[in-house]
């Protein structure tokens, strides 16, 4: 945590100040329910007090850009707080109206505060220097980034380095680089760090307050996807995080019966006429088709979707309005109910290419350690106009069976009926209808 200078503390106190004042104001107006004024302005000055304390203690990070979240976490440590501190004077055990004054000087508070914060941070990043150790493909595509100053670069590198950073040395002067350079961070991207950088020194230096990140884990977090790139044999052998979590999973079937079922019962209506109009304008062949598909451990199951074409492999009337609504796969509710797919989940994958793509790249196997979704998290951040990328798909396929929660689930399912995304066409996946076998 940056040590803040007295004026900025001051600053945010006066903010919190006049926040607790306003609501104090107001509940003094309207809430007033004859309590004796010094018991009231003791609980406000605790409240003050408590909820500029948190604030210390939990300093946003210069690097969260997520404002939404930087609110709520405030919002909620504050109000903790403030009511703990509520509990340890006379006031919190006659007052009526303490959740007024808690939540109302605690989110109005969090509000200013957080914005002050924002607005000022280029004050804190100028005291920011960020060392590099290595610099290969992966840290100058994190380079843009980074938004701290980088002091230079020790260590291997390949190409040529960027305009105005400096190489430093190598890794055998790393502590007298670090004496001189006084960085605030270290992000190590030399892989195998282990075995050029000692961890005791490292671990010396992050005592000392310096954070340090290795390239693939600052790749994660900023393209909230996993790095195929630095994916090591032991981390797929080892590594839970890497597959599917089976008290998740369960948790998962449930609401995914409960919704499929549901959403299959209230569409049918529709679905229905689709498939009248499909048989009145499509001519020959079945209304809905199947295509065979790997599953959860590689089981094969039969994915529905509507037909849109002809035999011909012509795009029939029906069929456009279905592709231009993303209604073309609204049958695959049946294979949710069925337990064939999830809600959420990697894209869908033909069962031919499913062992010859494992092969090919040893961690596309784990996108079958969960089933597959009607959508997911690659589906939501690729771009159907995108050209076809399997391994950033696999990337965020894995990203999601790493983070799999309800939560995630509730993102990417409120993200998928905002911007209606389709899947982009990628080696493997599901081609259209017209060249379905």
């Amino acid at each position: 945590m940056l040590r803040q200078q007295p004026p900025r503390r001051f600053t945010e106190l006066a903010l919190i100040s006049a926040s607790f004042g306003a609501v104090y104001g107001t509940y003094l107006q309207y809430f007033n329910d004859g309590l004796p004024l010094d018991k009231t302005l003791l609980g406000c000055v605790a409240a003050i007090l408590a909820f500029w304390l948190s604030s210390q203690l939990k300093e946003t990070s210069e690097d969260d850009s997520n404002f939404r979240a930087v609110l709520i976490e405030q919002f909620c440590f504050g109000a903790g707080l403030s009511l703990l501190a509520h509990a340890l004077v006379p006031y919190g055990l006659l007052a009526r109206r303490t959740p007024f004054l808690v939540v109302g000087g605690s989110l109005l508070s969090a509000i200013l505060v957080t914005l002050w914060r924002r607005f000022t941070r280029p004050d804190i990043q100028d005291r920011d220097r960020l060392l590099l150790v290595g610099f290969d493909n992966l840290t100058a595509g994190l380079l843009s980034s980074l938004r701290k100053p980088v002091c230079g670069v020790c260590g291997p590198f390949s190409g040529d380095l960027p305009p105005g950073i400096t190489f430093l040395g190598p890794l055998q002067n790393f502590e007298q680089i670090v004496a001189e350079t006084q960085p605030t961070d270290i992000l190590i991207g030399v892989p195998n760090w282990d075995n050029v950088v000692s961890p005791a020194v490292l671990l010396n230096l992050r005592r000392r307050g310096i954070r340090i990140t290795e390239s693939s884990l600052l790749y994660e977090k900023v393209f909230s996807r996993v790095c195929c790139e630095r994916l090591q044999p032991v981390d797929l052998i080892l590594s839970s995080t890497l597959r599917g979590d089976s008290r998740t999973m369960a948790i998962q079937a449930v609401y995914n019966n409960l919704i499929g079922l549901t959403c299959l019962l209230l569409l049918a209506p529709v679905m229905l006429l689709f498939a009248i109009l499909i048989r009145l304008t499509s001519g020959p062949g079945p209304v809905i088709e199947s295509l065979a598909c790997a599953g959860f451990q590689y089981i094969p199951f039969r994915l529905q979707r509507f037909r849109t074409t002809t035999r011909e492999g012509l795009t029939t009337g029906v069929g456009r309005v279905l592709q231009a609504l993303h209604l073309n796969n609204l049958p695959q509710l049946i294979n949710v109910v069925r337990g064939d797919m999830a809600l959420v989940g990697p894209r869908p994958v033909r069962s031919e290419f499913a062992e010859h793509l494992s092969a090919l790249m040893p961690f596309y196997a784990q996108r079958f350690s969960v089933k597959p979704g009607l959508t997911g998290w690659a589906q939501i951040h690729l771009s159907p106009q995108e050209v076809a990328d399997t391994r950033s798909e696999i990337e965020y396929d894995l990203f999601y069976i790493k983070e799999s929660s309800l939560w995630l689930d509730l993102e990417i399912l409120l993200d998928g009926l905002s911007s209606m995304k389709t899947a982009p066409a990628a080696p493997g996946g599901l081609q259209p209808e017209g060249n379905a076998a």
